[in-house]
């Protein structure tokens, strides 16, 4: 007999989503008639469903929604296979973590972390103290699953990783943000909560979209295109020269230490098909579909900082996609990208192409049951800043208020609207309640220019949801911009602590 195979994602330990109907499917011989049962840990018994396998040998099905909190046993019978039996099944609220390197840094640091930094490394040693005390007092623990398998040329049909228990143990190899971001959901909501974590450091957003999504995009003929190009690009002469470069950079850099004190002089790697779009999605996502969610959460944009405005289109077709092979219009949350990269903000106006990325990020929010939390107030010039603790809670407030109705504001200030009045500018805002400056004082961050004139620094008062700013230099302005840098000047938030997102009145996109 055959042996009954399930995904990896339906294994020991794993966490089933509560509330919805629960979907479980698997392989075994064509033709086999199975049965899925499942027994609760207080003896009762529920036959789940039953299902036919097809010609090549998938079946699947849907059980019937159960209650958090609910722990059994998962046991499929087959008429042709024998039986399988999954241990120790919890069902809870369980969400998708997925993106590049500031979701896969860890709690210890070790994936992007910044080692040489006396005090990012002090602030990592604490951050791995309080999660620790976090898992060994979460009850019942947060179950995590990782993603390890990696690209694939066709999807997959399923993934490699194991569900594990968090404890003090293992946790500080869990990714930072999706942690934080459970650990307040559970303090809340005082549930079982599970994290299925796939992403890739170093990664833009076509990576993780199907051939047919991005080509659905008018974006997506250009990306193809680069990467067709780049690949044959790739010639003996090149490989060659690229050998030569890095034994040169590693001669001059034959230690560890000085290896990642100067890793940005590292030659770029050579580009191969395993670098190109789609692959991730093949191998990383489509095999984890359509395991159940509550939702998504996803940190990643700077991946596309070489062609910054293709991301809003790219963007909300990865949403579109994973919703629609989903069959359901989860929730997706998502992370505007940190201050980073220089120095901090010293001219009025550092014009970059990471204030793009963060502007065509809120594409995003066009989409239906989407939001965005900043986090321009916690990085540092590092671009894999340690304190994640505050991007987890931001994550999880949108999801405490709009998945689980729990009142609270979410939402940072966003810009809405200008009007020129006289020497001033007034500019509107949503979410804008008590409105502030961070810590008090003057507000910072603000410029301002006339027609085809200077940015200049600006001064500014707040008058309720509205911010006035002007200047001397500037008798008749008509643009406005705030933190427009890649490591910006901040001062403003508002009553709930959430920042001000970046942003211009002005349409020049090449700025």
């Amino acid at each position: 007999m055959a042996e009954i195979r399930l995904p990896a994602v339906i294994g020991d330990h794993a966490m089933l989503q509560a509330g919805k109907p629960i979907a479980i499917w698997g392989w075994a011989t064509p033709g086999a008639q199975l049965t899925v049962f499942f027994a609760s840990h207080d003896s009762s018994r529920l036959v789940a469903f039953r299902a036919t396998a097809d010609a090549s040998g998938k079946w699947s099905g849907r059980m019937p929604a159960m209650k958090s909190g609910t722990a059994g046993q998962l046991q499929i019978n087959s008429d042709k296979d024998g039986s399988k039996m999954v241990e120790d099944i919890l069902v809870g609220e369980v969400w998708l973590a997925g993106g590049q390197s500031n979701m896969v840094y860890d709690l210890a640091g070790k994936r992007g972390g910044d080692r040489n930094n006396p005090e990012e490394v002090a602030e990592i040693a604490q951050n791995i103290v309080i999660a620790q005390k976090e898992a060994d007092a979460a009850k019942p623990p947060i179950r995590y699953f990782e993603v390890t398998s990696k690209g694939a040329d066709q999807p997959e049909d399923d993934v490699k990783g194991t569900w594990v228990l968090a404890d003090s143990s293992n946790v500080q190899s869990f990714s930072a943000v999706a942690w934080n971001f459970a650990v307040a959901l559970q303090n809340k909501l005082h549930v079982p909560i599970g994290l299925v974590v796939s992403c890739v450091g170093g990664t833009p957003v076509e990576l993780w979209m199907s051939k047919e999504a991005l080509e659905s995009t008018v974006a997506g003929a250009a990306v193809l295109d680069r990467h067709h190009q780049a690949l044959a690009a790739v010639t003996p002469e090149s490989i060659a020269k690229h050998k030569a470069e890095q034994k040169a950079w590693e001669a001059a850099n034959p230690t560890p230490d000085l290896q990642r004190k100067n890793s940005a002089s590292r030659p770029k790697p050579i580009y191969s098909s395993s670098s190109g779009p789609i692959r991730l999605y093949n191998g990383m996502i489509h095999g984890l579909e359509p395991y159940t969610l509550r939702g998504i959460i996803w940190f990643q944009a700077d991946g596309n900082g070489g062609h910054p405005l293709e991301y809003s289109e790219l963007f909300q077709g990865l949403i579109k996609q994973w919703r629609a092979d989903w069959k359901e219009q989860l929730p997706f949350y998502f992370v505007e990208m940190n201050n980073m990269r220089e120095d901090p903000q010293t001219k009025p106006v550092q014009a970059c192409w990471l204030c793009i990325i963060r502007e065509q990020q809120h594409g995003g929010l066009l989409q239906p049951g989407t939001g965005m939390v900043a986090a321009i107030d916690v990085g540092t010039k590092n671009a894999h800043f340690p304190n994640k603790k505050p991007v987890g809670q931001r994550l999880a407030g949108l999801a405490l208020r709009d998945c689980y109705g729990q009142p609270g504001q979410a939402n940072s200030p966003m810009f809405k609207s200008f009007a020129v009045e006289a020497n001033k500018i007034r500019l509107t805002f949503i979410d804008a309640e008590g409105l502030r400056v961070r810590g008090g004082g003057d507000l910072k961050g603000f410029t301002i220019r006339g027609n085809g004139g200077d940015w200049v620094w600006a001064a500014g008062r707040i008058d309720g949801r509205d911010i006035v700013v002007w200047s001397d230099q500037v008798p008749s302005p008509a643009a406005v911009r705030y933190a427009w840098a890649s490591n910006p000047v901040i001062s403003v938030e508002n009553g709930a602590g959430l920042p001000l997102y970046p942003f211009r009145t002005d349409t020049d996109s090449k700025e």
